[in-house]
């Protein structure tokens, strides 16, 4: 196995479950595919050096996620972007397995939907943003200016539906000001539809959830800044890292892991009415999870579906030692 630098789930057959996961390790071009059966992966797709359908995968600031181009419900594509270059892809497979692009702009290009990805600090995410079940929209933002759009296809076209900057105010009364600021999305009321965002800035236990009625979002949850972060777990740490999970097997990514890379601290978070409690907590010093202790600050982990048709599972590993941990709730 390659050295891992990203990672994503993806719903590679197109059945409605992300049972796939993907590493990649931007500019070395190294993409591979793998799916979990019985007691193992396998692979299904790998290239060692030559990127993906077209897209070469050779800049170090390379990233991408899985996307639902077709509003099916299923997140089936690949989109691929360059930040600081306008660069944008999103790929699709055929029935052999080979990969090719329906949307491509770049080396250098005019980013996609209005939104032009000049600057290096540029990120992107799917979304529900219409409350369908679809993660059919795609969010930019860019931490440090307040910028932040969110952008869907009509047709051929690709349009804005919500645009701030740059520079702008950000979204909800949250100001995406600082350099540190993360957004994702989430199932705040564990509806089945990831259409709340969450934002949060390590280092200074902020932490805010907002709500989109009708385009206009407000903050159903506000920490910060500074805070205490969320349920006891206190953001404090530049290392602090955050994503949704499917704990109770529900189908609802409905609860939040919060990770501290170096420390061994850990915890996962449950809603309950709006009042968010850790269900599992390991703090600094602690022991980390499954098993994989955390001490690395190079530590990374993500929520995976390891054949079980729900995310309710998370993927650890530290990049350059090949040490990999899939672990589960018992």
């Amino acid at each position: 196995m390659f050295t891992i630098r990203q990672r994503f789930a993806l719903d590679y057959n197109s059945s409605g479950t992300m049972d796939h996961i993907v590493l990649y390790c931007p500019g070395a071009g190294t993409i591979w595919i793998l799916k979990h059966e019985r007691t193992e992966w396998v692979t299904v797709y790998k290239e060692p050096g030559g990127g993906v359908g077209g897209y070469d995968l050779k800049s170090t600031n390379d990233l991408a996620f899985a996307f639902d181009y077709k509003s099916s419900g299923k997140m089936d594509y690949i989109a691929l972007y360059k930040p600081g270059t306008g660069t944008f892809w999103i790929i699709e497979h055929d029935e052999r397995g080979d990969w090719f692009p329906v949307y491509k702009q770049g080396d250098p290009g005019s980013g996609i939907g209005g939104y032009d990805l000049k600057s290096p600090a540029d990120r992107a995410f799917a979304f529900d943003y219409g409350h369908s079940g679809k993660c059919d929209h795609i969010v930019f933002y860019r931490p440090g200016t307040g910028t932040i759009w969110i952008i869907r296809r009509f047709h051929h076209h690709w349009k804005a539906v919500y645009h701030q900057g740059d520079p702008g105010s950000g979204i909800g009364g949250y100001d995406l000001a600082s350099p540190q600021d993360h957004i994702f999305a989430f199932d705040y009321n564990s509806s089945g539809r990831q259409d709340y965002l969450a934002l949060y800035r390590p280092g200074t236990g902020t932490f805010w959830i907002l709500k989109n009625e009708q385009g206009f979002f407000s903050p159903v949850y506000r920490k910060g800044d500074p805070w205490l972060g969320i349920g006891d777990f206190n953001l404090k740490s530049s290392l602090d890292s955050a994503f949704a999970l499917d704990y109770n097997g529900t189908g609802r990514m409905d609860h939040l892991v919060l990770y501290r890379p170096g420390s061994g601290a850990i915890f996962i978070i449950e809603n309950r009415s709006g009042k968010f409690v850790p269900i599992y907590q390991q703090g600094a010093g602690g022991n980390g999870i499954g098993g994989f202790d955390l001490k690395s600050t190079a530590d990374v982990t993500f929520a995976v579906d390891p054949g079980t048709r729900k995310m309710t599972s998370t993927m650890l590993y530290h990049p350059g030692t090949g040490a990999v941990f899939i672990v589960a709730r018992a």
